[in-house]
């Protein structure tokens, strides 16, 4: 066999065994997280393989597409805030289950202080600026019931 011929076999091979590995709980996220100009409501698209995971899906307006596993949903449960005066916000942005990748990416908007990033063990975070907005790239791999907690100030 000829060394392409060979990759090829390879390859064919690793994907028929994924689709088997998934089949034990094994999951995957990919969402974006879009904060309204007023921190009070949040969007949250994307893909997500147990939307059962999501449980601020109750209280949320929802759509949730079973074949594609997209997710769309508007929900005021993520966002609080804290202090005595209510001036810093909290997006507390939890996930229950396992996964084998995890990635989520904040959209906060306006010209705001970032005050402390909290992630469970195994995420990690990349920050940036954006048109006007703060975004905060989150990534993992093989996590159980991953958790992000962004406190931020309106300057």
């Amino acid at each position: 066999m000829t060394p392409t011929v060979k990759l090829i076999v390879l390859l064919s091979a690793v994907l028929l065994v994924l689709p088997a590995l998934g089949a034990d709980g094994s999951g995957q996220g990919s969402l974006s997280i879009y904060v309204d100009d007023d921190f009070g409501k949040a969007l949250v698209v994307g893909y997500i393989d147990d939307p059962d995971s999501l449980l601020f899906l109750n209280d949320s307006g929802q759509i949730y597409e079973e074949d594609t596993g997209m997710v769309y949903a508007v929900t005021d449960s993520l966002i609080g805030t804290e202090g005595s005066k209510g001036s810093t916000w909290c997006l507390k942005f939890p996930l229950k289950g396992y996964y084998d990748e995890y990635h989520a990416v904040f959209y906060i908007p306006g010209n705001v202080d970032l005050r402390e990033v909290d992630c469970s063990k195994g995420l990690d975070f990349l920050s940036s600026s954006y048109n006007g907005s703060l975004v905060l790239d989150v990534h993992g791999f093989d996590l159980t019931d991953p958790a992000v907690s962004i406190s931020y100030q309106a300057a």
